[in-house]
């Protein structure tokens, strides 16, 4: 499972990268650490609005949802959703069948094991510019959007940095997003999709991981940072 993401990118440049403004662009600022056990906003792309980019809380919760999202994330953690649970939870299953979204970042932090303890590596684009990962997406009672990564197994090349979870992103390529948000895409093709994304090139940097106990400000290049030799 992932439970930590970068989007350590300026706004223009994530504009550029896909062609589609934020709604709220003066909300957006850019994040070495997004981490899914606080409450926090990812950047996403909906299907019911595939020209922006807007905000969803982090956490999937069931459509119309009214109770805190640390209620609901006490008794179901929900930042990944695999498609087992999308196919088999009747309303996360209308969340697959409805309200996909894309996830946009520039990378995510992997785990693995390591001489009695844990490395981690923060994998992202040789070019360090912002892609996209798979999601399904809520609206809550109030309004706002709350969304999950999708997961599926790893691949040879992510599981040599991840073994303490078989399951990583599904990264969705720029040429798929018209694809990926369509209401006329089949789900069977979406289904298929999951299991079988297409290879995607990502650099793992191994960090230190001190760096998630640090208060970070932002840089463009993380690697700068308590980086292990």
């Amino acid at each position: 499972m992932i439970y930590k993401l970068s989007n350590a990118v300026e706004k223009k440049v994530i504009e550029a990268e896909f062609g589609i403004p934020f709604k709220y662009p003066h909300i957006y600022a850019p994040s070495l650490i997004i981490n899914g056990f606080n409450e926090t906003n990812l950047s996403v792309v909906t299907m019911e609005s595939p020209y922006e980019i807007n905000y969803a809380i982090w956490g999937l919760m069931p459509q119309h949802f009214k109770e805190d999202w640390h209620i609901f994330q006490n008794n179901a953690n929900t930042l990944n959703v695999g498609l087992r649970e999308l196919e088999n939870i009747q309303w996360m299953k209308e969340s697959l069948e409805q309200r996909r979204c894309l996830i946009v970042v520039s990378g995510f932090y992997t785990h693995l094991l390591h001489n009695g303890g844990t490395s981690t590596y923060h994998l992202y684009k040789p070019s360090q510019k912002p892609f996209l990962l798979a999601g399904v997406y809520n609206v809550l009672e109030d309004g706002f959007y709350c969304g999950a990564l999708i997961t599926s197994s790893a691949d040879s090349s992510i599981s040599s940095y991840h073994d303490l979870s078989n399951m990583v992103p599904v990264v969705i390529c720029k040429e798929d997003m018209g694809f990926w948000l369509s209401q006329d895409t089949s789900l069977d093709r979406i289904k298929e999709y999951i299991e079988r994304p297409p290879k995607v090139n990502l650099k793992a940097e191994l960090i230190s991981n001190g760096v998630f106990a640090k208060n970070l400000s932002f840089t463009s290049d993380l690697r700068t940072i308590n980086i292990k030799n």
